[in-house]
């Protein structure tokens, strides 16, 4: 994987996680520098004889021009290459955008805007496939050159870098080196041995309630039922996040010419997987919570999902205090986003395309048509606001045909990692609902229901530096 470092707002390499994994072999790091700039003697230590390559734009009033672009090259003179690209945007992109940003959104100048632009074109030039970077027009989507090559801050690129390892079957997540007295050098590696086990650690790390549960409270528990309920979530949910990976892996790809309906098919494929492995956690869960308030019921007889829509009215106000509730049922919305999608796979197939992803130019996203799913649409949910819509990505498109109507899509990859961010959110939210408190009205509790309490006074303890380090790996917005 190709980053690029954008040495002007970092011109050090960075304290923290990211620093760690300069000098892997997986990863080629170059450095983005002004024409004519040094190249920062931190980064050049570091890295020893670095890739540089020199961006050739200044202003857009200084820039040469080719009809109705600015054009720039970007220079490469070291001893690994030497090059010259020619790299270009349209400078009236980002004056759209910006006039089209949301009133909300802090804002950008003119030529913030311009200079994301250029280092998008420049690193599109030569290659490069995430820039890393500390400018404010980072992770914007109202900045377009995000959507040819992605601007990440330090911090992400770690989550990206994990993204890259797990896709390409790299268990090896740490190297360290270091000098001998005397000459010669030693190498230490930490490995999660098996993909499998790199899902399974990174999970964990993200839902520490429900990694308690189902390392500690449930194998103690007696109950061999329980233990093969929680297992069996733990496992659809690192499935559901490998889904997710391929999912993203396939999007790397150009989704123009003939290849663009196998893009379009294999990430409907992947995202299908993904709904399909967390409705089933959220129905292991939600039958398993049922037979734990109330060990006298018939399994039979008890089979809602977690992601029903009346559960939490008809199973939880009774049991718990409304200010416990809150997080799980902001959480819940999302799952009833899961369980409209599920649905609509059993009754045929989910309504995926290429759509005009912004009012001008020729770049498309791969999205849902939710007019095609109106128990999603604005007005017609009423568990859905605003804050849900801005999270799954969803805007109104323009018509994909000439005279066709606009349609209202929900981009997918958007979707796809807000929907795994919030469904694991939602199982560890209700875990911890149900461990710490004790349940008002049930008959016949499970013993592990307000099996963790504490003192008012009692801190959570911190994370630890592993936990962290893992759950860095699999840094998913948060939701």
């Amino acid at each position: 994987m190709r980053l690029g470092i954008d040495v002007v707002t970092i011109p050090t390499p960075p304290t923290g996680t990211f620093s760690a994994f300069l000098g892997r072999e997986e990863l080629d790091i170059q450095l983005l520098v002004p024409r004519g700039a040094e190249v920062p003697q931190a980064w050049a230590q570091v890295l020893k004889d670095p890739l540089v390559r020199q961006i050739g734009f200044t202003t857009v009033e200084e820039a040469s021009r080719e009809l109705d672009t600015v054009q720039f090259g970007v220079t490469t003179d070291c001893k690994r290459e030497r090059s010259r690209y020619s790299a270009h945007f349209f400078p009236i992109y980002q004056q759209l955008d910006e006039q089209l940003a949301s009133p909300d959104a802090v804002p950008l100048t003119l030529t913030e805007r311009n200079r994301a632009a250029a280092y998008a074109a420049g690193s599109a030039a030569v290659g490069i496939d995430a820039i890393v970077s500390t400018m404010p027009t980072v992770g914007r989507c109202d900045v377009a050159d995000n959507d040819s090559v992605v601007s990440v801050t330090p911090d992400d690129a770690v989550a990206l870098i994990g993204h890259h390892l797990r896709t390409s079957n790299n268990p090896v997540v740490q190297v360290r080196r270091g000098g001998l007295v005397g000459g010669g050098s030693w190498k230490q590696t930490e490995s999660t041995a098996t993909i499998e086990n790199f899902y399974d650690w990174g999970v964990g790390a993200r839902m520490p309630y429900f990694d308690c549960l189902h390392l500690i409270i449930a194998p103690r528990s007696g109950d061999p039922d329980l233990v093969a309920a929680v297992n069996s979530i733990r496992v659809r949910l690192c499935r559901a996040t490998r889904a997710l990976d391929q999912l993203l892996a396939v999007l790397s790809n150009p989704i123009s010419g003939k290849q663009s309906a196998d893009v379009v098919e294999a990430a409907a494929e992947a995202f299908d997987r993904q709904l399909l492995y967390l409705a089933a956690a959220f129905d292991i869960y939600g039958r398993r919570y049922l037979l734990l308030i109330d060990s006298t019921r018939d399994p039979k007889k008890f089979r809602l999902s977690l992601d029903a829509g009346g559960y939490i009215a008809n199973h939880l106000t009774r049991e718990y205090p409304a200010a416990a509730l809150v997080e799980v049922e902001r959480l819940h919305a999302y799952a009833g986003v899961c369980k409209v999608l599920r649905n609509h796979i059993h009754d045929g197939i989910l309504p995926v395309d290429q759509h005009p992803g912004r009012g001008y130019g020729s770049t498309k996203n791969i999205a849902l048509n939710i007019d095609a799913m109106p128990e999603l649409l604005p007005d017609v949910n009423p568990k859905l606001a605003q804050d849900h819509y801005d999270s799954l990505g969803v805007w109104r498109s323009d018509p994909v045909e000439v005279f066709g109507d606009r349609t209202t899509v929900a981009d997918l990859a958007t979707t796809a990692v807000t929907l795994m961010g919030a469904g694991t959110g939602l199982i560890e939210a209700f875990t911890k609902l149900i461990l710490q408190n004790k349940p008002a009205a049930a008959s016949a509790p499970h013993s592990i229901l307000g099996c963790v309490q504490g003192q008012p006074e009692d801190v959570e303890p911190q994370p630890h530096a592993r936990e962290l380090f893992y759950r860095s790996l699999f840094a998913w917005p948060d939701v």
